[in-house]
């Protein structure tokens, strides 16, 4: 009911009233009814005038993640068209996996306002308060196992992007996936394959953005930061969300029309360290050099004096020596 009748408000003239007597003729309840419901998307954080004699006009939409607005602002042909909201998760990850077991759709999303055990990489938490972006993706892209795994790096491309492109932020990713702003951890990715590659051919993505809280919240272990310690205000977070899945949708696209080098152009243009010393942790060894790029299969390539080094991400992480951005 809800969403009719934000429905309604949406399709007047920006200037335009809706009585309430027409709201309840069109969907057939009490204009009591109507009032509760203008109360209930009041406290959801939409800003509607009501005036005496003239009803009611939608003057703006949440800043918060809502399930109407974020359909409003959705320009994908697949992600994000089958969406799930919900108030608390234990994890995203967890839960669209469970939907990948029951067959669920390409595209689909499933977004927690905040998650009780959320998982990174090497099996941390990552800690999901209310005001940041937590959200799941399931995957069935048309590639093979090696290439789906470069689905991660679209992902960190994607997402660099966006946070560019909408806030005019100095955005960089720290291989293999942890997006930074001014050294410190913004957001991060993970990307876990549902069951056996041959027979389901399913990728979940999970995206988590520190938004709207202070980055004061979170533990002081890792170094993080949030888009509104940066900005000063809140951000509208059904626009990122929707622009981070129409870009995420053009990068899949690209990766299944074989454009592998053209990711990594991208993913370079934003990484941490290129061409710098830096440093990488492999079970408790620490090995230095220069940091020369990523190959075709997402592996890092460290120069040690001339002699080539390759790690893959798994239980690695990386140091730029330039600057303070530790795992």
């Amino acid at each position: 009911m809800r969403n009719k009748i934000l429905d309604i408000l949406k399709n007047q003239q920006r200037e335009e009233f809706v009585s309430g007597e027409s709201i309840s003729q069109a969907l057939s309840i009490t204009r009591a009814a109507v009032w509760k419901q203008i109360q209930g998307l009041k406290e959801a954080g939409y800003e509607i005038e009501g005036q005496t004699k003239k009803g009611y006009r939608l003057v703006k939409i949440p800043c918060a993640i809502d399930l109407w607005a974020l359909q409003q602002e959705l320009r994908t042909q697949a992600l994000g068209r089958q969406l799930f909201l919900f108030e608390e998760l234990p994890s995203t990850n967890d839960r669209i996996k469970d939907m990948a077991r029951q067959g669920g759709e390409h595209g689909t999303v499933v977004i927690a306002k905040r998650q009780t055990i959320g998982h990174g990489r090497m099996q941390r938490v990552w800690e999901s308060p209310d005001g940041g972006l937590w959200l799941s993706l399931l995957l069935k892209p048309r590639l093979s196992l090696g290439d789906a795994a470069k689905l991660t790096l679209s992902a960190g491309v994607a997402l660099a992007q966006t946070l560019q492109d909408l806030y005019r932020l100095e955005v960089r990713i720290k291989w293999p996936n942890d997006i930074v702003i001014q050294g410190r951890k913004i957001a991060g990715i993970l990307g876990e394959v549902a069951g056996e590659w041959n027979t389901v051919q399913t990728l979940i993505l999970g995206i988590g953005v520190n938004a709207n809280f202070s980055g004061q919240t979170l533990s002081p272990k890792i170094p993080a930061i949030t888009l509104q310690d940066i900005l000063g205000h809140e951000v509208n977070l059904n626009h990122l969300t929707a622009e981070l899945l129409f870009n995420l949708e053009k990068e899949v696209q690209s990766l299944e029309q074989g454009d592998v080098q053209g990711l990594i152009q991208r993913w370079t243009s934003f990484a941490v360290g290129i061409n710098r010393p830096v440093r990488i942790e492999k079970a408790g060894i620490s090995y230095g050099g220069i940091f020369k790029g990523i190959r075709e299969n997402g592996e890092l390539v460290l120069d040690q004096e001339g002699q080539e080094i390759t790690f893959s991400s798994g239980e690695v992480s990386l140091r730029a020596e330039e600057q303070y951005s530790p795992e």
